[in-house]
């Protein structure tokens, strides 16, 4: 009894709260007048109070956050067309930011034009922006092969999908997500072992292109000291002509090599072009390419014809003797050459050992093989999936299925294993590509990454002629003459008493 007198007192006192709430300034309740307080009322009251009581307490540790979300939905009486205003001014402040935001990145589009000429002549600047992804000029994106080979994995796929749809009864209740475990651990070593073929492939061109700038150098270098001795200009030429066209014959043949016909070889000879050639420094005489055209790699002999020749101007003394440092010193430019000239004909024709590069390729042609099979799988069964969340019926054999996802979940899950399986090994397969065409240095059988011999060996050609012409005319100064000084010459009369002396001495048998 004592408790049921207690239990009403503390309803009454729950209810008198409650109007006073309601009547107080600001709120959102209208003001009430106070309630007729009866027997019956306060019987009810201490029934409700009671059932109350015996409900189970909140825990201790409720979260604070929804409580105030509570109070603050409570606090904000919006109606629908205010939210839609809300809403539509989100929108709109995100469009504006989103405008704002390009136009203060096309206010300098000139910066980032990649300019593309040849394989090294492009503005690297370019490819610091989004439209390296928009350019496929001089690119493995323009290549035949790589498209072939992406046909050739979609083709996999739908042959694939067909037989998931055609064989199961209900593909839409396979879990797509259990095929992607069958590439998982050899795309990690498919990754690893394309790294360091690609690496590989990097260092053996710029190996190449390494010993094809040295040849230049020790053009010059030549060059340089010819005219420091003061050698005549028709003899100078003779050097720098032989050097150019050692550089020029040396591109040319190694991309003729890479030709397979028989045929486009008799077609591109190279001795033609350099009977007709109107540049002085690139050009043979007949006699000259007739000695040539039977030898297989005839620029060593160039550079032999310049170290016999440097050999007469010793012996005419219109440089130091042979047993002086800087004929010395002439003769190993011509031996750098020769040097530069065996490390471009290792770089390009001797390659990796094929029992590598076939495992490398067979390895990635089965992770891509596998992965077309995973996209198959999974496309087969969203397709399933997407058919039977439309009607249940929608299957081959006529059993209904009730899918465990939505259609937006299947159409995100396809979209996800399509990044995964598809645009990967289409990644891997450039890459491939990219580590072959890296041993064209200088094309024939890929023009992709192939050094442009001709230009360079052009604008060398112009760079020597113009420094010909500035060196034989110094600004304040006579051009320096060593035949013509006093300190060579019993260094010139003693070599020739020795040539005299050594012809007219017998031959011993």
């Amino acid at each position: 009894m004592i408790r049921g007198m207690a239990t009403s007192i503390w309803g009454i006192s729950l209810l008198w709260i409650y109007v006073c709430a309601c009547s107080g300034e600001g709120s959102a309740c209208p003001p009430t007048p106070p309630p007729v307080i009866t027997t019956q009322v306060l019987i009810q009251t201490g029934i409700n109070s009671s059932a109350v009581s015996q409900m189970p307490a909140k825990p201790a540790n409720g979260t604070a956050e929804a409580d105030q979300s509570d109070q603050t939905a409570k606090e904000l009486p919006w109606s629908s067309l205010q939210i839609w205003l809300v809403m539509k001014a989100v929108m709109l402040l995100l469009l504006l930011l989103c405008a704002v935001a390009c136009l203060g990145s096309l206010r300098q589009p000139d910066i980032f034009n990649l300019r593309v000429k040849d394989t090294m002549t492009y503005n690297a600047l370019g490819l610091l922006s989004w439209i390296a992804l928009l350019s496929a000029s001089r690119t493995v994106w323009i290549n035949k092969t790589i498209w072939i080979m992406a046909c050739r994995f979609c083709s996999v796929v739908l042959a694939v999908a067909l037989l998931e749809i055609s064989m199961f009864p209900d593909p839409g209740s396979m879990d797509p997500l259990a095929f992607s475990e069958i590439t998982s651990v050899l795309t990690v070593f498919v990754s690893l072992l394309l790294g360091f073929y690609l690496t590989s492939s990097v260092k053996r061109w710029s190996t190449c292109i390494d010993g094809f700038l040295n040849l230049f150098e020790v053009i010059r270098a030549l060059q340089m000291q010819l005219h420091a001795l003061g050698v005549g200009r028709g003899d100078i030429a003779r050097v720098v002509r032989y050097g150019l066209v050692s550089s020029w014959l040396c591109a040319r043949l190694q991309r003729i090599d890479n030709i397979a016909s028989k045929k486009k070889k008799a077609v591109y000879s190279p001795f033609q072009g350099l009977r007709d050639a109107p540049d002085v420094f690139l050009s043979l005489t007949d006699e000259e390419c007739e000695k040539l055209e039977g030898i297989d790699d005839p620029c060593p002999i160039l550079w032999l014809w310049v170290a016999l020749f440097l050999g007469r101007l010793a012996s005419d003394g219109d440089i130091p003797p042979m047993a002086s440092p800087t004929y010395g010193r002439m003769v190993m430019l011509a031996n750098d050459a020769q040097v530069a000239l065996k490390e471009i004909r290792m770089t390009t024709e001797v390659k990796i050992p094929y029992l590598y590069t076939h495992t490398l390729s067979a390895i990635v042609h089965l992770n891509n093989i596998l992965c077309a099979i995973n996209m198959g799988l999974t496309l087969g069964s969203c397709i399933g999936a997407a058919l039977t969340s439309i009607d249940s019926r929608l299957t081959l054999y006529g059993i209904e299925s009730y899918p465990t996802s939505t259609a937006s979940q299947t159409l995100q899950l396809l979209l996800v294993q399509s990044l995964k399986c598809f645009f990967v090994p289409l990644l891997y397969q450039a890459c491939l590509e990219i580590c072959f065409c890296l041993y064209s240095a200088f094309g024939g059988e890929t023009e992709e990454a192939m050094i442009p011999s001709d230009r360079m060996v052009k604008e060398w050609s112009n760079e020597l002629a113009g420094l010909m012409d500035l060196a034989m005319h110094p600004p304040h100064w006579q051009a320096p003459a060593f035949k013509h000084s006093i300190s060579h010459v019993p260094d010139i009369q003693r070599t020739k008493a020795q040539i005299s002396q050594s012809a007219k001495k017998p031959m011993k048998v």
